[in-house]
């Protein structure tokens, strides 16, 4: 319960002045955009998700430097399910974060519960080489992430253009 309320802190916290993307609608100036634009209680639900993950993130060290595949495993669950989309939500407040966000910061927030995902696997199988390798990814994705749609939280990346790369 607590990794799940640190999810959404760690959500809103990331999405504060989140930019309208290039070829998405138009917004009105003066109109707030993506999570500007959604309710309060939406918001806090949003935050709350982001301070989770992040919570989650820093606790899978600790158990994955000790060999505590079991915890490591529960973590990544924890943080694949705590999407704020399966979040019981109603019509009109899914409705809202999809009117509101733009789609690649949903892409993106996905991606990042998929690899979640993965972690909690590769680390039921045992799998340090794996487990290290979807921990960099899903920490690749928060930069992405907050690199494209954050830049009033993470000045610091408002420079850095998205690359892609292969490894």
């Amino acid at each position: 319960m607590q990794l799940r309320k640190s999810v959404f802190f760690l959500a809103a916290a990331l999405l504060c002045g989140l930019p309208a993307q290039a070829g998405e609608e138009p917004h009105d100036a003066a109109a707030p955009a993506g999570v500007e634009a959604l309710s309060a209680p939406l918001r806090e639900a949003l935050s709350a998700e982001m301070v989770a993950l992040q919570g989650g993130l820093m606790a899978v060290i600790p158990a994955v430097v000790a060999g505590h595949w079991e915890e490591v495993a529960r973590i990544g669950g924890q943080m694949r399910d705590s999407f704020i989309m399966k979040q019981a939500l109603t019509d009109a407040q899914l409705q809202e974060l999809h009117d509101a966000l733009p789609a690649s910061f949903l892409e993106l927030d996905a991606r990042f519960h998929y690899l979640a995902g993965m972690l909690a696997h590769v680390a039921e199988a045992r799998k340090p080489e794996l487990v290290g390798y979807y921990l960099g990814v899903m920490t690749e994705t928060c930069v992405a992430c907050h690199t494209r749609h954050a830049h009033a939280k993470f000045p610091a990346l408002a420079d850095a253009a998205p690359r892609d790369h292969g490894h």
